[in-house]
Parts: C-alpha cells; structure tokens; sequence
C-alpha cells in the first residue's frame, strides 16, 4: 500500500501542473479535511471540503503569473500516511519577483484519494508531526 499512497500524491500533483485545479481537486475526498501552516498569512483555520480547498488553492495561483507546487520528496509514513516535502511559487504578479519556498506537509491517504493534509514550514517539523525522524 505505501507505493501506491505515494503514487496518488504523486498524480495529484501531476495533474495540478498539466492540467489544472479542477483536475487535482479531483485527487481529495468530498469532505477532506486541509490545514494550511497555522499562523501564515495565509492561515484561514480548517479547510473542509473540495470547494474550500480550490478557494485556497486558487488564491495562491492568483498570486503569480506562473505559480507552481511541485513534490520534492515523498516518504511513506506508514499507516496511510505520506510526508510530501514541497517547493512552490512563481513570479509575483505584484512586485515581478520570482521566489520559491518549501513547505513539507503530512496527508492522509484514503481508497486512493488524499483526504487530510496538515502544512508545515519545514520538512523536518512535517517528519515530527509524522512520527519520523531522521
């Protein structure tokens, strides 16, 4: 099971990158449950559900001209569970400044689709809160 966990966090993300939102929002559960890295600015508290996810995603693509997430690393956690070690950005529409960050995130896999995810500002703090350290 953990290849396959793996895979479908891989093919989410595939599909965001060649073929857009409505195609990875297809990858997570009617009621998934996302939080994104709690104190960002970004943070607007517990994400339920497809819609409010494509918002919150579709806000950071608006934010750039060219924005992009892709997986640096992903690690099986056991227990449907897969660290996803993420860079993202692009060029702010704003300033012109191209910028990448990385972000690592624990998501919870269920019948091939991800159902939860936690953001965290680092891989390491993501390994924590999955029960890995290296």
């Amino acid at each position: 099971m953990p290849r396959e966990n793996i895979a479908a966090v891989e093919a989410a993300y595939e599909d965001l990158a060649s073929d857009g939102l409505d195609r990875f929002i297809e990858h997570w559960t009617d009621d998934l449950d996302h939080r994104s890295i709690e104190g960002a600015p970004d943070d607007r508290g517990p994400i339920h559900g497809k819609k409010a996810m494509r918002a919150y995603v579709q806000d950071w693509i608006d934010l750039f001209d060219d924005f992009r997430i892709e997986p640096v690393e992903l690690l099986d956690a056991g227990e449907n569970t897969v660290v996803a070690v993420l860079r993202f950005g692009g060029r702010a529409k704003l300033s012109g400044v191209e910028t990448a960050q990385t972000m690592g995130a624990v998501l919870t896999i269920l019948d091939g689709k991800i159902a939860r995810g936690r953001e965290y500002a680092t891989r390491d703090q993501a390994l924590e809160a999955a029960g890995l350290e290296e």
